[in-house]
């Protein structure tokens, strides 16, 4: 009997282990990774999107430290009037009537921006992103288009010198030199303190030069580094001079 029932035991065991369920690990089976739907040609023309704009970023940030280090004074916020402490009057008899001092002004409130201007300032903020997406994906006159929109929205606002600037680049990645200085002219000319004014003026030193006015060329980036003399487009017009010839 012992004998049946050690056989009858192992049956029992090659049973179990034969209906034994397989591990997870057996049935996993990989799920593919979605690898996106936006092709090669969008992510390329985003990313040169997001590439003119750090760079219009750096640019101010340029013109910030230019002026700091020129030493421009900071013009200091209006204190508001403080009124004298009040003086004790000694008791006095038959004391002669006095004027009342008239009142200090008051420092005037700041008025808060309109609501509409805020609206509108941050709606040509978009439009100038979407003129700048426009010129990566190389849609020249899309993008002038949608620049001079912007400039005649607001033609002494914040974005007017970016806006005369990227048109004028509109027209040099053409060839048209001479559209394209004409509007970095009008950059240097109308808005000669603002950050794009030094980019605008080298532009224009490069336009002279593959028009073959390699004098005008000379000139014109030599006036880039005595005016701007702490901005990028004045490193890059030093080495220009270094490696044209008349």
């Amino acid at each position: 009997m012992t004998k049946h029932a050690s056989l009858f035991a192992a049956t029992l065991l090659l049973l179990g282990c034969a209906t034994q369920p397989k591990s997870k690990t057996e049935d996993f089976v990989p799920i593919p990774l979605d690898t996106g739907t936006i092709s090669s040609d969008a992510r390329l023309e985003q990313m040169q999107a997001s590439l003119t704009e750090l760079l219009e970023r750096l640019d101010v940030l340029n013109d910030r430290i230019a002026k700091l280090e020129a030493g421009e004074p900071h013009v200091a916020a209006p204190a508001l009037a403080v009124a004298p402490a009040p003086v004790p009057i000694q008791p006095v008899e038959a004391a002669p009537a006095t004027e009342p001092a008239p009142a200090e002004p008051r420092a005037a409130a700041p008025v808060p921006e309109s609501p509409n201007r805020a609206l509108r300032g941050a709606q040509l903020a978009d439009d100038y992103r979407n003129a700048l997406m426009l010129y990566g994906k190389g849609r020249a006159a899309d993008s002038r288009a949608a620049f001079q929109a912007i400039f005649d929205a607001e033609p002494g606002g914040e974005l007017a010198d970016n806006a005369l600037y990227w048109i004028g680049e509109t027209y040099f990645a053409a060839g048209d030199y001479a559209n394209a200085m004409r509007f970095y002219g009008r950059v240097t000319k109308e808005f000669g303190d603002q950050n794009k004014a030094p980019d605008a003026m080298f532009k224009m030193g490069l336009s002279f030069e593959r028009t073959g006015d390699l004098a005008m060329a000379r000139q014109t980036f030599e006036e880039t580094v005595k005016r701007y003399p702490y901005s990028t487009p004045a490193a890059s017009a030093r080495l220009e001079l270094k490696r044209i010839r008349y």
